[in-house]
């Protein structure tokens, strides 16, 4: 009984007086906190206007994390209660530009591996994911790769996240030692600096995504990887580069 009316006279004395009203801080003050912030980030190109302490953003930047960085520092700006984001994405950059940036930005991404598979394509500066992921971080850390590169507008991150299992690491572990520690395969698709097959295992199926040389390939590959652990079912979608 104690307890509680020592907690409760605490709660009394933490607490806001009856009636008190949070003091909103004046538009145009407002306006010239987030544009000062917006200008010392360099963002020159973007006009501020506040009603009722929502910030409109309008103007023009070159890529996608250039405009929800701006968006960022509005919204923790102190006193500012809603954003009103429209800010546009302007480029010159065709979808082929677009498209070789993103694809060097993803196979030069550090944690980019044989276990995650991340295709997609570009239309009109819109950037569409496509593929699997081992572990849920990466479903982000894509996007945002892609929200990085030049004449991005938007991106539809329709990547997949495999669900975590113990046995479907032991899977692809296996697997992945059949495929690149044979001796017919693992001095033409292990030596490289991005190896091009990739292995993907959901709920103990297992899924070959990616490129080799030839046709002959494609069957040692899928043999090394049906004999290498126990699964319930294999599928083979690797491509040819040549016949």
């Amino acid at each position: 009984m104690r307890t509680i009316q020592i907690l409760s006279a605490a709660t009394i004395l933490w607490a806001a007086p009856a009636g008190a009203a949070t003091t909103r801080v004046p538009d145009a003050g407002l306006e010239a906190r987030v544009t000062q912030r917006l200008r010392d980030a360099n963002f020159d190109s973007i006009y501020v206007k506040v009603s009722n302490g929502t910030v409109a953003l309008t103007g023009a930047v070159d890529r996608l994390s250039k405009a929800e960085r701006a968006r960022k520092i509005a919204d923790r700006t102190g006193g500012v209660e809603a954003v009103d984001n429209r800010i546009e994405v302007v480029s010159e950059r065709t979808d082929e530009q677009i498209a070789r940036d993103l694809t060097h930005e993803i196979r030069v991404f550090p944690f980019y591996d044989i276990f995650d598979q991340v295709e997609g394509e570009v239309g009109e500066g819109v950037v569409t994911l496509r593929g699997a992921v081992r572990l849920p971080q990466r479903f982000h850390d894509y996007a945002n790769l892609a929200k990085q590169v030049g004449g991005v507008k938007t991106v539809v991150n329709q990547l997949e996240v495999l669900p975590t299992s113990s046995y479907d690491d032991q899977i692809r572990l296996r697997v992945a030692r059949a495929i690149y520690g044979s001796s017919a395969l693992g001095t033409r698709y292990g030596n490289q600096a991005r190896p091009p097959i990739h292995i993907l295992v959901k709920n103990g199926n297992v899924r070959l995504e990616g490129v080799v040389l030839n046709q002959l390939d494609k069957q040692l590959v899928e043999r090394a990887a049906r004999f290498a652990a126990t699964y319930f079912a294999l599928e083979n979608n690797l491509k040819v580069e040549r016949s």
